[in-house]
């Protein structure tokens, strides 16, 4: 049973791949100036980035139980932690070398990396880890735990900003409400209809999610130096 696909599940993942690209693409185009869509400052393009992130991380958590619930194979996490680690650190590599003062120590990938890691340990417990969700956005809301310590022992090592941030808090609460998900799958209420080549995609989203910004950046700094 644990061995099926779930076409919802990547469905889900194929849309928020999508999504990813069409952001990620509107970030290029006005990192070389040729739009100035407010992704960062205005609500809807906040909104969207959380929706973005949402799928992908909830996706986590019920892969997880999807895999792992009935009994845990260690085997198999284990590879996919490896794959996730060597993924985090070409992302982390590859952005050093283009944009050394702002590369990717903790982006998504070294999230779901470390949040996979927490999260394994709570995968047949549904409903407390929809506390822990809560418990985590209602602390964020009042800067709870504060993590400056944290923060400013890394700090001297660390670039002042980074082109893709995800602090384990509070973005950890969206994995453990995907455990919820898992078990309580309402978001098949959500993916009733079948688009096979989204579905692909989102069997895919690894590689895509490496490929993607390299294809799309390239593009536009192309453009931009015909133009120039």
């Amino acid at each position: 049973m644990n061995n099926l696909r779930d076409s919802a599940l990547d469905l889900m993942r194929g849309i928020a791949i999508i999504m990813m690209i069409a952001f990620h693409f509107i970030y290029d185009l006005n990192s070389f100036g040729f739009t100035e869509v407010p992704l960062f400052t205005h609500w809807a393009g906040i909104t969207w980035r959380c929706l973005i992130v949402f799928l992908f991380l909830s996706a986590v958590g019920i892969s997880l139980v999807i895999a792992h619930s009935k009994q845990l194979n260690l085997r198999k996490f284990l590879k996919r932690l490896i794959y996730l680690g060597i993924a985090a650190l070409l992302v982390s590599t590859g952005t050093y070398v283009m944009f050394p003062d702002a590369w990717v120590y903790f982006g998504i990938l070294h999230l779901i990396w470390v949040s996979s890691l927490i999260a394994i340990a709570f995968i047949n417990l549904p409903k407390t880890s929809l506390l822990i969700a809560a418990l985590i956005l209602i602390g964020w809301i009042f800067d709870q735990p504060n993590l400056n310590i944290i923060s400013n022992i890394f700090e001297p090592y660390l670039p002042l900003r980074s082109v893709d941030y995800y602090p384990l808090f509070p973005w950890l609460s969206f994995v453990f409400i995907g455990i919820y998900l898992g078990h309580h799958p309402y978001y098949r209420m959500a993916f009733t209809f079948r688009i096979h080549w989204l579905e692909v995609m989102g069997k895919h989203a690894l590689i895509i999610y490496l490929t993607h910004q390299v294809v799309l950046f390239g593009l536009v700094s192309f453009v931009y130096y015909l133009l120039n």
